[in-house]
């Protein structure tokens, strides 16, 4: 009985099947990013100012193309792919709400001490403006990661059919 378990678990878990990955490839760098069918993913094709997104639903690498949304995306076609944001999102958005705090909290603060000669003042507004200001340019700058094809990076699908 052991040995006919011992070649069923072979059996099964030496098929592999046929998997479709698309690459994030650099010419200076040996390590490339992948993404999977069934993965979201968000890009700009060329000539056009807006986002896109999808799931994929099928990758092509007969001709170089994906399936998303019902619709073959040509990879020769897409200008860039949003990889995610950074860390300077997340400390942008920080920066932002602190501000915004500092100034509820101020404006509470002075409303409810029952001194007159307190009220919100120019540094209070002051450190919330340039918290506000350096946050929303944090994201709006250096907030997203985007892979742009070009000279030196390309995308690529590849079938890892054994």
């Amino acid at each position: 009985m052991r040995p006919l378990v011992f070649l069923f678990v072979l059996c099964c878990c030496s098929c592999v099947h046929a998997q479709r990955v698309m690459l994030f490839e650099k010419l200076t760098d040996s390590k490339s990013d992948r993404v999977y069918e069934g993965e979201m993913l968000r890009f700009r094709m060329e000539g056009d100012n807006f986002w896109q997104e999808g799931y994929i639903r099928e990758m092509r690498p007969d001709i170089q193309a994906l399936v998303i949304n019902d619709r073959f995306i040509m990879l020769d076609d897409i200008e860039a792919v949003h990889r995610g944001s950074t860390i300077a999102t997340r400390l942008g958005y920080g920066l932002i709400t602190f501000g915004a705090g500092w100034s509820l909290f101020a404006a509470l603060g002075y409303a409810t001490d029952k001194i007159d000669s307190t009220n919100y003042s120019a540094d209070d507004a002051l450190v919330t403006l340039a918290s506000a200001g350096t946050g929303f340019l944090l994201v709006k700058l250096l907030g997203r990661r985007k892979f742009r094809t070009g000279k030196y990076k390309r995308l690529r699908i590849v079938d890892l059919h054994f």
